[in-house]
C-alpha cells in the first residue's frame, strides 16, 4: 500500500482535532499558552534611555516568561513625545511579539496634544497590563533658596517668568504638571523642554533649570546624593514611599496630577494572548525582590485586569483631554 505523503498525514491528524477544539485542553486560551513565545520579544520604549519607562522595560525584560527561554529585547525609539515609538507597535504585527510600554500620559493625553497622528493612542492600543504607579514628585535645584512649596511658590510669583522648568518635550506629563500648576496657582514660569525625562532631570542636577516634575523613580536618587530637593509630591495625599513630602494639595486645594507605567499593545491582540501576557506581567512584577526595587524608586505595582486598566485609561483620558482643552495646549 502506498505510503501517505508526511504533510498529508499531518493536515488529516490537524483536521481530527477540529471537533474537540471547544473542549477542555484545547482552547484558545490553552494554545496559546503552549505556543507563546516561541521567539524573542520585542518591548518598545518610545523614549530615550534613563527615564522611568526604560528603567521598567529593563527591569520587567530579566524576567519576562523564563520558563520559554526566549529573550526580551528593549527597544528604544524616542521622539514626538512617545509617537514615534508607539507607531511602530501599531505597524507591527497583532501576535503579542511586538509590545509597548508606555506612559499613562502617552495614551491619554496625545491625541489631544498632537494634531494630524496617523493612529490613534487610544483606539489603536489595548492597555495589557499595569507595571506601576510611580510617585510624581516636584523637584527643584539646590541653587533655588527654597526649601517647600509655600516658599517656592512664592518665589516664583516675585520673579515672574524668571523660574525656568524642564520636561521631556512639549505635552510631556512633566510639562502639563507645571503648566497645570502654573495655571491653578496663577503662576509665570518659563518652560525649557529636553528630549526624555533622563536628560530633563539632568539639566536640573547640573542647575541648568530650576524645576522638574515627574517621577520619584528618577528623583530619589539624586535626592538622596544632595543634588536635588524633593518639594512636593502632585498626588492628592502623602506617599507611603516618601511620608515626609507634602502634597501639593495640602496646599493648593483640589491639585492632583498621578502617573503610571502599562504594557500596551495593538487593539486586536487576541484574547487569549491579551490576559496570558498580562498575568505573567503581574507575575513578575509581583515578585518580592522586583516589589522592592520598585519601592526603591519611588514606585508601586497594583495587580490589575485588562478591563481595570482599560477603565482607569479611559477615566484618565476624559480628564485630561478637558484640561488641555481648556488650556489650549498644543504639541510642536
Amino acid at each position: 500500500m502506498q505510503a501517505i505523503p508526511t504533510r498529508r498525514r499531518q493536515l488529516t491528524a490537524a483536521l481530527a482535532l477540529l471537533p474537540f477544539a471547544g473542549l477542555s485542553g484545547f482552547s484558545g486560551a490553552a494554545l496559546a499558552n503552549t505556543t507563546y513565545p516561541n521567539k524573542p520579544i520585542r518591548l518598545v520604549v518610545p523614549y530615550p534611555p534613563g527615564g522611568s519607562t526604560d528603567l521598567l522595560a529593563r527591569l520587567l525584560s530579566k524576567q519576562f516568561f523564563p520558563a520559554a527561554n526566549q529573550p526580551t529585547v528593549v527597544e528604544n525609539t524616542g521622539g514626538a513625545g512617545g509617537n514615534i515609538g508607539a507607531q511602530m507597535v501599531v505597524r507591527a504585527p497583532a501576535d503579542g511579539y511586538t509590545l509597548e510600554v508606555g506612559a499613562m500620559s502617552q495614551h491619554a493625553m496625545n491625541g489631544s496634544l498632537y494634531k494630524g497622528l496617523t493612529f490613534d493612542p487610544m483606539a489603536d492600543f489595548v492597555p495589557v497590563a499595569m507595571l506601576a504607579y510611580v510617585v510624581n514628585v516636584i523637584a527643584v535645584s539646590t541653587r533655588l533658596p527654597v526649601n517647600n512649596l509655600a516658599e517656592l511658590l512664592a518665589y516664583i510669583k516675585s520673579h515672574p517668568g524668571k523660574v525656568n522648568y524642564s520636561s521631556g518635550g512639549i505635552g510631556s506629563h512633566n510639562h502639563l504638571t507645571l503648566e497645570y500648576l502654573a495655571r491653578f496657582a496663577n503662576l509665570k514660569m518659563t518652560h525649557v523642554p529636553y528630549r526624555g525625562g533622563g536628560p530633563a532631570v539632568a539639566a536640573l542636577v547640573a542647575g541648568e533649570v530650576d524645576l522638574f516634575a515627574g517621577g520619584a523613580s528618577l528623583l530619589m536618587p539624586q535626592a538622596h546624593a544632595g543634588k536635588v530637593k524633593l518639594i512636593a509630591v502632585t498626588e492628592a495625599r502623602r506617599s507611603e514611599l516618601l511620608p515626609d513630602v507634602p502634597a501639593v494639595a495640602e496646599s493648593i486645594s483640589n491639585f492632583e496630577v498621578s502617573n503610571w507605567y502599562g504594557i500596551f499593545a495593538r487593539s486586536n491582540l487576541p484574547g487569549p494572548l491579551l490576559a496570558q501576557i498580562n498575568r505573567e506581567v503581574d507575575r513578575a512584577m509581583s515578585e518580592p525582590a522586583t516589589k522592592q526595587q520598585l519601592r526603591d524608586r519611588g514606585m508601586t505595582h497594583t495587580v490589575m485586569s485588562p478591563a481595570q486598566l482599560d477603565k482607569l485609561l479611559k477615566a484618565e483620558h476624559k480628564r485630561w483631554s478637558d484640561i488641555i482643552t481648556s488650556m489650549n495646549i498644543a504639541a510642536e
